[in-house]
């Protein structure tokens, strides 16, 4: 049975020489080069890069939750507008007041409709 060794495991194997490169200057590119060539890692570079600046955590690859937002009770708000519509108690106009589109429409010229042949 051969087992692969994890991520952090792997990390871990050579985490003070990495803390030194590190310290020196060297990039984590450089010093994760560094590593594969002498084939004591075979992670990722991604992988690579979250343990390096998460490995003193339990899971460095969970991802941080994020708080639910606030609900709200459905009710009537106090006198806050929540969303895009609104109601207003104002009637409908008025069978007098005249629509600017319907007077246009009205001194458009009528068409014919052709009926498609049996």
């Amino acid at each position: 049975m051969n087992l692969k060794p994890t991520c952090k495991s792997q990390y871990l194997a050579v985490h003070n020489e990495a803390r030194q490169l590190l310290d020196q200057g060297y990039t984590k590119k450089s010093v994760f080069d560094y590593f594969v060539a002498q084939k004591k890692i075979t992670i990722s570079y991604k992988a690579w890069v979250k343990i390096v600046d998460n490995y003193d955590q339990k899971s460095p690859f969970s991802r941080k939750k994020k708080a639910p937002p606030a609900r709200t009770s459905i009710g009537q708000s106090s006198g806050s507008k929540k969303g895009k519509f609104s109601h207003s108690n104002d009637p409908y106009p008025t069978e007098d007041a005249t629509d600017s589109i319907v007077e246009e429409k009205e001194n458009e010229k009528p068409f014919n409709l052709i009926k498609k042949g049996k």
